[in-house]
């Protein structure tokens, strides 16, 4: 298939704008349009983009419209990771945290989740519940599913419980957006929020919450 640059896009590249070029190969993905998606992230990244070097991560980790290569997608995650980006660093805790891809270590799995989880820590450790956390609904998710019990972070049922209400209202806003590709795994943090083991905790969240709604 052959993609030709409009003249937006040639307009871009010699402004390196590539904040255009990357979102442009998000519109593409979101699309479905994955080819396209492809040689936009591509491109943006040679234009030092870290966000389109993390989605080509994704794209050779679920195979959008490229062979699946796990080492590949792990370098790439690697390569956004170390400059900071937060969605690379949550999904190479996911990549180490699972049988799925082969590649399991608990260890490693957890330091990218505390690596990620400290952008958003205050001095005492506590998570910042704010616009920003619920950018990253992923991130959440994952961490709330590893501090419940038999999880790979020390159990804690309450810090699990604001995790995954992070994670809920991030992926309302996704999904609100029409990024449906969030949908299952909204469903999963929806069933996991109804566990038993969240008896205890829920009156408390709500009243704490609710205390911060009041100042904010």
């Amino acid at each position: 298939m052959e993609i030709n640059l409009t003249n937006a896009d040639i307009n871009a590249i010699n402004t390196n704008d590539k904040d255009y070029i990357n979102n442009k190969g998000a519109k593409f993905y979101n699309e479905g349009k994955y080819e396209e998606a492809v040689e936009y992230y591509r491109l943006a990244s040679a234009m030092g983009d870290t966000h389109a070097t993390s989605n080509l991560g994704y794209c050779y980790l679920y195979g959008r419209s490229i062979p699946i290569n796990v080492d590949f997608a792990i370098q790439y995650f690697k390569l956004a990771a170390n400059k900071g980006d937060l969605d690379a660093i949550y999904k190479l805790g996911d990549i180490y945290s699972r049988d799925k891809w082969g590649k399991k270590d608990p260890e490693l799995a957890i330091y990218y989740y505390l690596k990620g989880l400290q952008e958003f820590q205050d001095d005492w450790g506590d998570v910042y519940y704010n616009d920003r956390t619920r950018l990253y609904p992923s991130l959440f998710f994952a961490i709330g599913r590893e501090t419940m019990p038999e999880g790979l972070l020390n159990t804690d049922i309450y810090f699990a419980y604001v995790c995954l209400n992070i994670a809920k209202e991030g992926y309302e806003e996704s999904l609100a957006n029409g990024e449906e590709m969030y949908r299952e795994s909204y469903t999963n943090v929806l069933n996991l929020l109804q566990d038993s083991v969240f008896n205890d905790v829920r009156e408390r969240f709500e009243k704490e919450y609710k205390d911060e709604e009041d100042k904010g």
